[in-house]
């Protein structure tokens, strides 16, 4: 058995003792359903398990297979990003110090277009 904590409609806290609050603004729920402790919400006055739930841009949104898209998009375009800062500094050093570059222009406008792909592809979030 749990006792959810809810204040202003928001879960600030869950125990497994019931709780002795006085009369403040502080509601207690009592729960005794499946949700592991850990992983209880509580979204538009219903008790939520968190694996279903993504928080995003200051808020707990319902995964879908579009918002998991969304996530694994972002993680692989910031991967393909940080992956190839190097080739993109060793290019430009290369330039700076007068040496042979390794990538050859048409390579190195290849990779800042498909950088700059990737860049369209993030969608900012709180993650």
């Amino acid at each position: 058995m749990n006792y959810l904590l809810i204040e202003n409609e928001q879960l600030v806290g869950v125990c497994d003792y019931k709780p002795n609050i006085g009369e403040d603004n502080i509601r207690v729920i009592t729960y005794s359903g499946n949700i592991p402790r850990e992983r209880i919400l509580y979204i538009n006055g219903k008790i939520e398990d968190s694996d279903n739930y993504v928080f995003l841009n200051g808020k707990y949104v319902r995964k879908t297979k579009a918002i998991t898209n969304l996530i694994n998009t972002n993680s692989e375009s910031k991967n393909y990003l940080k992956d190839t800062d190097w080739l993109v500094i060793r290019h430009r050093d290369q330039l700076a110090l007068g040496q042979t570059t390794s990538l050859t222009n048409e390579q190195y406008l290849d990779l800042l277009t498909k950088r700059q792909a990737a860049r369209e592809r993030v969608v900012e979030y709180g993650e």
